[in-house]
């Protein structure tokens, strides 16, 4: 019976992350993930046989980490119709930190070359504005509100252009005002 595996997953995304963060997609592999982890290149290779899987894993992490970000901030409008749209506009009042941009503009820059990535953020899109559009009492003005809140998201995440707070919040209540009325209580 072979040896039982000791090394943390956690430990060997954490690297992932701290790689794509410093390095780059570029700087990215198998070699780089395990020095930073402080694990032999075996051990990396046991779960990820390739640099695209490590990109792969390291992206799913990042959509996984968002999705439960929405989820909890749509918790709060639970019951009301565009939870979900409303707790994107809630999680979007935050400027992204510039670790997000840094993952962003990484993701972003290895979206080229890697169809699986490609795909999965694809799906992630999909299936966050089909969820919109179930969820909406206007279909066509929760679509149209996704739509604007992403154009601001991509600016920022891109590191195109920084909406001062004021204008950000300005921004984010016009798109909530696209909304149905959200439900109140008697």
């Amino acid at each position: 019976m072979g040896r039982k595996r000791t090394i943390d997953r956690n430990v060997t995304m954490e690297a992932i992350e701290a790689v794509v963060r410093q390095h780059g997609v570029a700087g990215l592999s198998i070699d780089a993930v395990a020095r930073q982890a402080g694990i032999s290149k075996s051990s990396v290779v046991y779960d990820f046989a390739s640099k695209e899987q490590l990109l792969a894993a390291f992206i799913r992490q990042r959509l996984d980490q968002k999705k439960a970000d929405l989820a909890s901030a749509a918790s709060r409008h639970q019951g009301q119709p565009d939870a979900l749209m409303r707790g994107m506009i809630d999680h979007c009042s935050t400027r992204p930190s510039d670790e997000d941009i840094a993952c962003a503009m990484a993701i972003t820059a290895s979206l080229g070359n890697n169809s699986t990535c490609r795909e999965m953020m694809g799906t992630a899109f999909a299936d966050d504005l089909d969820r919109i559009i179930h969820e909406a009492k206007d279909p066509r003005r929760s679509r149209l509100a996704w739509a604007a809140l992403h154009g601001i998201m991509s600016l920022e995440y891109l590191g195109f252009y920084a909406f001062p707070p004021d204008e950000r919040r300005e921004l984010l209540a016009d798109i909530a005002s696209l909304l149905s009325p959200p439900s109140t209580a008697t």
